[in-house]
């Protein structure tokens, strides 16, 4: 079980030797965050720094406490499943991947706490294998623009979460639907570098479906402006890989997702969700820019 994904492929070959990616992308693999953009002095300590203070955003979002089950829908490396078992008592994590080998790479490295539990499952995002109401909280910290279907998701996220439990997730979402030829060109652009992205998906959706399935959306959050730093590290740091075509597929598809964040096409959000006990519940999530 394998989703093609060419930039994990990379940090995978470059964590075999010591590389530069493969030690940036040692624990969380997703964009940063700044408070002041303009404070990022674009080092490798402040770039992790950053990775921690995007994934601490969606974990605050999530409104997590001790006691709680757990699920980390796109685990990755284990990072965030990592914050949870040091910050909470008496937790039950569980991480879910759909690629075998990061999974042997989080189950060698990641360890519970005295009284907490971690278990990792190979899975697919869209047909969670949970009975219903298994989860306190979901969280899928940039992973949901990977999944063949965010309308699946979020269907299987409100079939696992328990009555009044929470989703939060962090996505890159378009400000319209880019269908047709915008689609295909942009989809053309990005799949070589950072596999398949459904690009036709506006916030607007999130919304709609979340009434749909019982997922009343709390919070909508714009952070596209506190993580625009990453993109010169990460162009930086891609230039650095010895793979001469990955690298330059990642660095086009990087300047292409800066270029459409700077233009305000593409903006990268914070949700979280509500389970109500119904489906069709209205809901006014809070917006913050």
């Amino acid at each position: 079980m394998r989703a093609k994904l060419p930039y994990f492929d990379l940090i995978l070959e470059d964590r075999s030797f010591g590389g530069d990616a493969g030690g940036t992308f040692d624990r969380f693999v997703h964009w940063g965050f700044w408070e002041q953009p303009a404070s990022a002095t674009g080092t490798r300590e402040d770039f992790l720094s950053a990775m921690a203070r995007l994934n601490s955003v969606v974990l605050d979002a999530a409104d997590l406490d001790s006691g709680q089950r757990i699920l980390d829908v796109g685990c990755g490396f284990g990072g965030t499943l990592s914050v949870i078992d040091r910050c909470f008592d008496c937790v039950r994590l569980t991480g879910i991947n759909i690629d075998r080998r990061q999974l042997e790479v989080v189950q060698a490295s990641v360890r519970p706490s005295p009284g907490n539990t971690i278990h990792f499952v190979a899975g697919d995002a869209c047909r969670l294998p949970f009975p219903d109401a298994s989860f306190d909280r979901v969280i899928a910290v940039e992973s949901a623009f990977h999944f063949p279907s965010r309308q699946l998701f979020l269907s299987e996220a409100a079939r696992v979460i328990k009555e009044n439990g929470k989703l939060a997730l962090s996505d890159f979402v378009p400000q319209a639907a880019n269908s047709g030829p915008i689609g295909r060109w942009l989809q053309n652009r990005l799949e070589p570098a950072y596999g398949s992205v459904e690009v036709a998906w506006p916030k607007g959706r999130y919304w709609k479906l979340g009434e749909r399935t019982g997922l009343s959306c709390f919070m909508d959050r714009d952070i596209t402006r506190q993580t625009l730093p990453t993109y010169p590290y990460i162009k930086k740091l891609w230039r650095r890989t010895g793979d001469l075509e990955a690298s330059r597929a990642l660095v086009r598809a990087t300047m292409i997702l800066q270029w459409l964040s700077r233009l305000g096409v593409v903006r990268y959000r914070v949700l979280a969700f509500r389970r109500t006990h119904a489906s069709g519940a209205k809901a006014v999530p809070k917006r913050c820019h």
